[in-house]
């Protein structure tokens, strides 16, 4: 890197900077279509022969160098205008504006673009059996209290009607995991999360519910409804650009995680939704309910939606056995 005293001087700076690079690059550092006839090198073919220079993480300089090629090939490839480029530029600036802690528009927006999804099936690829993984979406929260089984995560005055979950933990042999814990959040019966109330002052409807030894656990709350996600902000506009809505179908999210055991992030569908899902079904006995934890005016509706499911996680070592076939 040229010196302070360099920089400063006029008749030095562009020499100094020039030198910091070689005339010719291996054609193998760029896309093909980075190159031009009848010149020694593209500005693409600059920045990374730069980061080539001076990067000293490995990593670091196989991240940027792809993004670098890919970014300048998806210019070249649409054809990107200024006004394009200061429409995105003004897309990013208020993503980053209008996020907050229980907020934040730059998932939204790798989750309505499919990379959350992609990232999680590179960084945990699934065995055939085991249950498939998805995104935790904007509204996870690190504050939700731990809990035993058998509990309940809902707040007095939660609105919605009463449901039972109740799931088993397995690995892929059919053995009961030990030392499980459910992470859960979820909508209330008005679509909206914890989060999302102005007067929030703790967690509710979301808790880390300690399965028994045995691979149980089971806890009691409301049943989550549909809801739009957040479309106020730059995501939202995104959408409507190309043509989507922001609608999202009831369901319940989960990271389960134990020892020696991959972590499994995933969310179910209920199958009255309009995607696939398991099948909750309905109970109007009122000493079924006192067996599931409810206590008397805990059902306002004359029923509850009782939900099962078997979770099946994979191992640690199941899960390195895929990477490495990549």
């Amino acid at each position: 890197m040229a010196s302070i005293d360099v920089m400063r001087d006029p008749t030095k700076t562009g020499k100094a900077i020039r030198a910091q690079i070689r005339d010719t690059i291996p054609k193998d550092l760029a896309l093909e279509t980075d190159f031009k006839e009848g010149t020694k090198y593209t500005i693409t073919e600059h920045v990374i022969k730069l980061m080539d220079e001076l990067c000293k993480d490995p990593r670091t300089l196989k991240v940027f160098t792809s993004l670098v090629k890919h970014l300048h090939a998806f210019a070249r490839e649409t054809g990107l205008t200024h006004d394009e480029w200061r429409l995105a530029i003004e897309m990013l600036t208020r993503a980053g504006k209008e996020s907050t802690d229980f907020k934040n528009e730059f998932i939204l927006l790798s989750d309505t673009l499919g990379l959350s999804v992609l990232l999680d099936e590179l960084s945990h690829p699934r065995p055939d059996g085991a249950t498939e993984s998805c995104e935790e979406g904007p509204f996870f929260t690190v504050d939700a209290p731990e809990l035993p089984s058998g509990t309940s995560l809902i707040k007095d005055g939660t609105l919605g009607e009463a449901m039972f979950f109740e799931c088993t933990l397995k690995n892929l042999k059919g053995e009961p995991v030990k030392g499980a814990k459910l992470e859960v959040w979820q909508a209330d019966g008005d679509g909206l999360y914890d989060v999302q109330y102005p007067d929030r002052v703790e967690a509710n409807n979301r808790a880390r519910i300690i399965a028994t030894d045995d691979g149980i656990a089971n806890f009691h709350g409301v049943m989550p409804t549909a809801y739009p996600i957040p479309s106020d902000g730059p995501v939202g506009d995104m959408l409507a650009a190309t043509g989507r809505h922001p609608h999202r179908a009831s369901h319940l999210h989960f990271h389960i995680t134990a020892p020696g055991y991959d972590t499994l992030t995933t969310a179910l569908y209920p199958d009255f939704s309009p995607f696939l899902g398991t099948d909750p079904v309905l109970s109007a006995d009122k000493a079924e309910w006192a067996n599931m934890g409810f206590k008397e005016g805990d059902v306002t509706t004359g029923r509850v939606h009782i939900w099962k499911y078997a979770f099946v996680l994979a191992s640690n070592e199941e899960v390195a056995a895929l990477k490495a076939k990549k």
